[in-house]
């Protein structure tokens, strides 16, 4: 027997749906009960945005429907906000496709930073992708972000910090290293010129320059 709701004969139109992807903007198309997407244009794996595997605690047939999904799902369910959040920071930017791929590269790099360095890697990421972006508490709202990480989200887009917030402070550090290689990867002499304050930036501003 099969999950009624991974069946296709009580799927309504909005079970399949298309969105842009997070890296290029190339049209993606999504069955609802598909776990990811490759992009045909960048290779860029997306992840359905709107997959929700809270049935799993009730229903009879979790563990077959559970089982089809790709081993990788897991390690990248993480990913998820970042896609969902980097789709509706692409909204916010019509038009301006450089400003867009700026942060990316920006949430790209806090990415390497915060895996290497232990960070907040949500946070920091998700600072990179709303610096300067107006409506930032209704995206976030949208995106049903956790009070939490939403809180961390908003200090870290604060300009100043409690010196005594030694991890906030932290994050503070790799997000404007984060900004500042993504600046430089782009070829911006002034932030060539500079020096990033963690040491894993310092060694991403080295690539940068050979």
């Amino acid at each position: 027997m099969q999950c009624p709701g991974q069946d296709n004969r009580y799927w309504s139109g909005e079970d399949v749906f298309e969105m842009p992807c997070p890296h290029c903007g190339n049209i993606l198309e999504f069955f609802k009960d598909d776990s990811q997407r490759t992009c045909k244009k960048c290779g860029h794996k997306a992840l359905n945005p709107k997959i929700d595997f809270g049935c799993a605690s009730y229903c009879p047939y979790a563990e077959q429907c559970l089982g089809s999904v790709p081993p990788e799902l897991a390690n990248k369910l993480g990913n998820l906000f970042r896609d969902r959040l980097t789709v509706a920071v692409r909204k916010q930017l019509p038009g301006q496709e450089a400003a867009y791929q700026l942060k990316v590269k920006a949430a790209d790099f806090a990415e390497i930073l915060c895996r290497t360095e232990e960070g907040n890697t949500a946070a920091v990421v998700g600072a990179a992708l709303l610096h300067d972006i107006n409506g930032v508490d209704e995206i976030l709202a949208d995106l049903g972000c956790e009070e939490k990480l939403s809180k961390q989200i908003h200090e870290l887009l604060l300009l100043n910090t409690p010196e005594e917030d030694t991890e906030n402070q932290h994050s503070k550090k790799l997000l404007a290293d984060a900004h500042l290689l993504a600046a430089a990867s782009e070829g911006d002499l002034t932030a060539l010129g500079q020096t990033c304050q963690s040491e894993s930036g310092k060694k991403e501003m080295e690539k940068l320059h050979k």
